[in-house]
């Protein structure tokens, strides 16, 4: 699923959702944040926060994003090959 607190935008299921709803509203890929648990593109236009939640409609709060980003099922993935290595 993909999120907004209204400054970031993430997927709580996978990194390919995330990049291709960004490029549907025009976000660059340069433009992707790559944090280890919490991969996200910034909103900084008001027309690209407004194209965030007028096509996906699902915002929340920033310690909700925070929260289920860290319990995503592609998190939970990734944290179980590093104990692998």
């Amino acid at each position: 699923m993909l999120l907004t607190d209204g400054v970031h935008l993430v997927s709580d299921f996978c990194l390919e959702e995330l990049h291709f709803f960004a490029q549907q509203i025009g976000l660059k890929r340069e433009w992707f944040q790559d944090h280890p648990r919490h991969p996200h593109y910034d909103l900084t236009s008001k027309q690209m926060k407004w194209r965030v939640r007028f096509m996906l409609g699902v915002t929340v709060s920033s310690k909700e994003l925070v929260r289920r980003c860290f319990r995503s099922r592609w998190n939970v993935e990734k944290a179980k090959e590093e104990s692998d290595d």
